[in-house]
């Protein structure tokens, strides 16, 4: 298919995805806050104010995985998981305009 027999919709929404593709990180999985005492008798976490940490999980070959996010990249780890969550969206609206397409409306 070319470009120009693409409508506008389908152009807009494919520059999109291409960008996100290209040039974002991708992460599959979801993110998970844990809570956890470190065994020291006089930490804050002894009286109840447990530590906390930033988890990305997965299910991947057949089986679960997780991996700690240190604090420093949690951000950037919040944004790749999001970001594979925009293609995923993207992907469903432009399978919808394909339908459409196939279907003659």
């Amino acid at each position: 298919m070319r470009r120009a027999d693409l409508t506008p919709a389908e152009r807009r929404r494919r520059s999109q995805l291409a960008r996100l593709v290209s040039y974002a990180g991708l992460l599959r999985g979801s993110l998970v806050v844990r809570q956890r005492v470190c065994g020291r008798p006089n930490c804050r976490c002894a009286r109840g104010d447990k530590h906390h940490a930033l988890y990305l999980t997965s299910y991947q070959e057949g089986q679960s995985r997780q991996l700690y996010i240190p604090r420093d990249k949690e951000d950037l780890a919040k944004e790749w998981v999001q970001n594979l969550q925009q293609a995923r969206d993207l992907l469903d609206q432009l399978t919808e305009l394909c339908w459409r397409r196939l279907k003659g409306g």
